[in-house]
């Protein structure tokens, strides 16, 4: 998560600002790009800890889950480059897909670590209920569906369709309750 930083680009070489109001000319200029590292730091936060919610659950491991953490691992490392694509050219459709496909692809393969929990409950924890796998396995299907609306936003909208994370909170919450009414 800290490479992320690196997506934010420095002043070029040799250039000085020679007063505040030029240097915040200069920062207010990198809207998008500070807008995409907030984005994407955020996204791999609640990442982060919908998994750390997993591996609390767990005692073990096994292949299928090794598997999917190693591609979630690979598309985590992506995240800088195309984060840094989506705020130097997020007008652009490939740029926003680009930026979409990548948190596709990571929140996919951390639905599949959910999955392969419930399939193999020689990993879990005894006395975990799958009610409580299940619950985790939707609520990580929340950032695959934003993504692709994100995706189709970004056809007709490119600068704006990163803002569809936004409700990412309301969309789990919408989730979590959803399961409280199924219980209660």
């Amino acid at each position: 998560m800290t490479l992320l930083v690196l997506s934010i680009p420095m002043p070029e070489a040799g250039q000085k600002f020679f007063g505040n109001w030029e240097l915040l000319s200069h920062l207010l200029d990198l809207d998008e790009v500070f807008l995409t590292f907030v984005t994407s730091f955020m996204l791999l936060g609640v990442m982060w800890i919908t998994q750390q919610k997993l591996f609390r659950h767990l005692t073990g491991t096994c292949t299928a889950h090794l598997w999917a953490s190693l591609g979630g691992l690979m598309m985590v490392c992506l995240i800088p480059f195309s984060s840094m694509q989506n705020g130097e050219y997020g007008d652009l459709f490939v740029s926003d897909c680009f930026f979409h496909i990548n948190i596709l692809l990571l929140s996919v393969f951390l639905a599949l670590q959910w999955g392969v929990a419930i399939k193999h409950p020689e990993i879990v924890q005894e006395g975990t209920e799958e009610k409580l796998l299940s619950k985790g396995f939707r609520i990580s299907l929340v950032l695959p569906m934003l993504s692709l609306a994100g995706i189709l936003l970004a056809v007709f909208w490119p600068s704006w369709s990163t803002l569809v994370y936004a409700v990412t909170p309301f969309a789990v919450a919408k989730v979590r309750s959803g399961d409280r009414r199924k219980c209660g």
